[in-house]
């Protein structure tokens, strides 16, 4: 059984300069090292979905470094906001970028914007959650993904926690309603989760510069290497997915930071 090839980038934090650094490390530098291996990699995905917190800066440099290297593959993508980013300049300088839904035959793919501006959380307004549900109504017979920037469920990290999506019930309390939801993709915590809510699938990803140190509570690095997930949409519903690392790769990180 051949399904529908797809990868997700989330949590670029990129810097419209050269010399930007988050936490001392080189975001530029290891998206592109990402990037690389996705490019010369024989996975062949049919859609590329960016999950929020494309910029650090809040420039547009960053968006359109993006752009500019997204660009450089026939492979059409989606991105979405995160706390970091800047809606009218993501949809300045690519709007098409901004799309909400994809068809991709058997499945279609739901991209969501947790953002609230100007805070760290996440939610669901009443307009996003309308959308969504439209989208399953008309489409019972499509399995669906929906993927937006803050996960919906804890991360047994009390200051993740604290920063998540704040209405996290509401949204699994609709999604329970129709049975093609199939998979729920979020960024945001800058690790790797896989796990089932009443037969639901929430995926979350690594970085694709810094990682987050899984179940502390206060803020703290890991010192694993920067990655992406590879997800193959199956006929039947299910997922087959993997998170592909850069191993090895010599990321500098200021491992004392207790914040960003």
């Amino acid at each position: 059984m051949i399904g529908t090839r797809i990868i997700q980038l989330t949590d670029t934090h990129l810097f419209g300069s050269r010399d930007g650094r988050l936490m001392g490390a080189d975001t530029n530098q290891s998206f592109l090292a990402v990037w690389e291996r996705i490019q010369s990699s024989s996975f062949n995905p049919k859609a590329i979905l960016v999950t929020g917190d494309l910029t650090q800066d809040d420039s547009l440099e960053s968006y359109q470094l993006l752009k500019d290297l997204l660009d450089t593959s026939n492979t059409p993508y989606l991105w979405t906001c995160g706390n970091h980013d800047d809606a009218r300049l993501m949809r300045q300088v690519n709007p098409a970028a901004m799309a909400a839904h994809l068809d991709l035959g058997n499945w279609q793919i739901i991209m969501l914007n947790s953002q609230i501006p100007g805070q760290i959380p996440g939610f669901l307004a009443s307009k996003e959650l309308q959308f969504l549900e439209q989208y399953l109504t008309d489409n019972p017979d499509k399995h669906t993904l929906v993927a937006f920037h803050h996960p919906a469920y804890s991360i047994e990290s009390q200051w993740l926690d604290n920063i998540s999506l704040k209405n996290a019930s509401q949204f699994i309390e609709l999604i329970q309603s129709y049975p093609n939801t199939r998979v729920v993709l979020n960024g945001h915590i800058h690790q790797e989760k896989d796990q089932f809510i009443q037969n639901v699938r929430f995926l979350s990803t690594p970085s694709t510069c810094v990682q987050f140190k899984p179940k502390c509570d206060d803020f703290m690095l890991d010192d694993r290497w920067p990655g992406y997930r590879e997800l193959e949409l199956m006929p039947d519903g299910t997922v087959n997915t993997r998170v592909v690392r850069l191993e090895g790769y010599a990321l500098e990180l200021d491992l004392a930071a207790n914040g960003y």
